[in-house]
Formats: structure tokens, sequence, C-alpha cells
């Protein structure tokens, strides 16, 4: 921004004067552009009383959402997890390290991998192992 002192003196040091005929315009930045630096968000302009009732209405929420999730720990328990035997197998059988002849143990027995086929070449081919 360029300052012209009264009485025709230079601005800032190393600024060139301003001509006379300059308008504030071309001096300073526009008004447009000081307005929309200086616009508050809507939020800003709220008054104390609307802004505690906003914060009250949260932790109500918060509050409901907490007694809900306890309301519903019945219905979570009741679904067992999947146990580690299982978990384990189904591991084991997409495992994609798995070369053939490999033997794996499932909870249904040893299987011998015999590779991968089907149409995609990603479905894995397991045989159950007989004894001896």
């Amino acid at each position: 921004m360029l300052v012209t002192l009264a009485g025709g003196g230079e601005g800032l040091a190393g600024d060139q004067p301003a001509s006379p005929g300059a308008s504030t315009s071309e001096i300073s930045p526009s008004a447009d552009a000081v307005d929309a630096q200086s616009v508050l968000s809507p939020d800003s302009l709220m008054s104390r009383e609307d802004w505690k009732r906003r914060i009250a209405d949260a932790r109500k929420r918060a509050d409901q959402a907490r007694l809900d999730w306890k309301l519903q720990a019945p219905l979570r328990a009741a679904i067992p997890p999947d146990p580690p035997e299982k978990i384990a197998t189904q591991r084991v059988l997409n495992d994609d390290t798995l070369r053939p002849g490999d033997v794996v143990s499932t909870d249904k027995g040893l299987f011998i991998f015999r590779g991968r086929s089907g149409p995609d070449g990603e479905t894995p081919e397991f045989v159950p192992m007989t004894p001896r």
C-alpha cells in the first residue's frame, strides 16, 4: 500500500510517490477485498445463550447415544464370536503362500493343497489326507 504524506511529501521509504491524479482505489485495496477479509462466520455472531443451548443439545445427543449403546449391549453379546479354530481354518485355507503338496491342519482334519483352479485361477483346491 502506498501512503502519501500531507503537503505532497514522499511515501514510505523506497516507494514511488503517488501521482497527483491517482484515485484512492489505485492506492488502497478495494472495499470489496476488505469486506471479504472481515466477514465473520455465522457461529461467531451467535449470542452466548444460543451457544450454551447448542452445547446443551450436543450433550443430550451424546448422552442418548451412550444410553442406546448400553441398551444394545445384550443384542451385541447374543452374537457369539467365531471360535479360534474356525478363524485359524479360514486363515490357512485362504493363505496365498501355499504351494502344491503343502499339508494344512484345519478344524475338519488334515488336507493337502493341490493348487489353484477355477475360471479365475484363484480358487484353492484341497483334498482330504487319508491316514495310512
